[in-house]
């Protein structure tokens, strides 16, 4: 079950030269129940390596702790290692059938899309969640193209049933207008990876999205 609204995605690159075990730990604090791993510069075993003080956070918060990974990780025992309770897969990577078959069907997974024609394929293929991409314009996803927009979030979040995360230049006041087109929740990396005040972001996303404590 997707329990959680907010999706915090990590960069340790944007909250350096704070450790990101420091920065998740001040994302948990202040209510945050799923975090995604995203370390795409690390190797297998540096991301592993990465992962498990990480896990060991997010369990004591009883929160969930996503790697977004390569095929080549997702065996049942090295996830298991981790510590991670889902993976999130880039819209190139293998069927999610594969992923869950690897798994034992053990692990949540999510999957990046960038169209309803993505979206709909993992919804088929036994996806838990999907994060669309680039709703707005923004420098943490390049690559993807010009920003699709609210309506293309509408037509995504209304053309299947699993729940869909709006991603991309998501700002607190922008919150709103998506979840009013349909999005599940927000995914957001550089609005709470700072070096400073992770905790302070995190609970205007939050409270944005009628989760936070007042």
């Amino acid at each position: 079950m997707i329990d959680f609204k907010l999706y915090a995605i990590t960069d340790r690159h944007q909250c350096a030269p704070t450790p990101l075990r420091d920065v998740v730990s001040e994302l948990l604090d202040a209510g945050v129940t799923a975090i995604q791993l995203r370390e795409k510069d690390l190797d297998d075993i540096e991301l592993m390596r990465l992962a498990r003080p990480i896990a060991e956070l997010c369990r004591n918060y009883k929160a969930k702790l996503f790697i977004n990974t390569s095929d080549k990780v997702l065996q049942r025992s090295t996830m298991s290692i981790a510590g991670a309770t889902g993976v999130h897969l880039p819209e190139n990577a293998a069927a999610v059938t594969e992923a869950k078959t690897q798994a034992d069907n053990a692990l949540y997974v999510g999957c990046s899309v960038h169209s309803l024609d993505a979206a709909q394929r993992r919804e088929a293929e036994g996806a838990d969640f999907v994060t669309y991409s680039p709703i707005y314009p923004t420098t943490s996803k390049p690559g993807y193209g010009p920003a699709v927009g609210i309506t293309s979030l509408a037509a995504v979040a209304a053309g299947v049933k699993l729940p869909v995360f709006a991603l991309g230049g998501i700002t607190p006041t922008r919150v709103p207008e998506c979840l009013a087109a349909g999005a599940f929740g927000v995914a957001v990396m550089s609005g709470v990876m700072s070096a400073t005040s992770a905790g302070e972001q995190a609970k205007r996303y939050l409270d944005a999205l009628g989760t936070g404590t007042l």
